[in-house]
C-alpha cells in the first residue's frame, strides 16, 4: 500500500486533502482588513471595498468546505465545491490532461495553480486542486501521485 502526501486512502476511495489552512488565512486576512476599512474608512467606497471582502472572506471559508474523491474501483471522480453544492461525477476516461499554470511577476512566481482538466460531452471543464506560492514542485508531486491513482504511465 503507498501513502500519499496529497491524499487520504480509505479502501479504493482516494480522498484529496484541502488546503484548509490556505482558505482559512485568506479569510482571515479578509477580516481583518474589513475590521480596518470599518475603522478608518470615511466614504461610502470603502463600505463597497468592505462588502467586497466580506465577500472573499466567506467564499475562502466556504470552499474550506470542499472535497474531491477518486473512486479507482468505479474509476469515477466526484466533485464538490462547497459542502451544499451537489457533486458531480466524471469517469477517469473523462481525464484529458493535468495542468499546472505559474502566475509570473518581474521574474518572480507569484502564484501556482494545479487543475485537473477534463474533457466531457466535447467540452472542456477545469478543476482547481490546489494552490501554490512561490514553487512548483508541490503541485509536481500532486501529480505525479495523481498519475498512480488513475493508473496512467507517468
Amino acid at each position: 500500500m503507498e501513502t500519499f502526501k496529497y491524499f487520504e486512502q480509505q479502501d479504493n476511495i482516494y480522498h484529496l486533502k484541502v488546503q484548509k489552512g490556505f482558505f482559512y488565512t485568506m479569510a482571515i486576512i479578509a477580516f481583518v482588513a474589513v475590521i480596518a476599512a470599518l475603522i478608518y474608512g470615511t466614504t461610502k467606497g470603502s463600505y463597497f471595498g468592505v462588502a467586497i471582502l466580506v465577500f472573499i472572506g466567506v467564499m475562502g471559508v466556504l470552499r474550506s468546505t470542499a472535497s474531491m474523491e477518486f473512486n479507482t474501483t468505479e474509476r469515477e471522480i466526484q466533485q464538490k465545491s462547497f459542502f451544499f453544492s451537489s457533486p458531480v461525477t466524471y469517469s477517469f476516461d473523462d481525464f484529458d490532461h493535468f495542468l499546472v499554470s505559474k502566475l509570473k511577476s518581474t521574474f518572480i512566481t507569484v502564484g501556482v495553480s494545479g487543475v485537473l482538466v477534463m474533457e466531457r460531452n466535447g467540452k472542456t471543464k477545469n478543476i482547481l486542486l490546489r494552490q501554490c506560492f512561490f514553487t512548483s514542485k508541490p503541485l509536481q508531486r500532486l501529480s505525479d501521485e495523481l498519475y498512480v491513482i488513475l493508473g496512467l504511465p507517468e
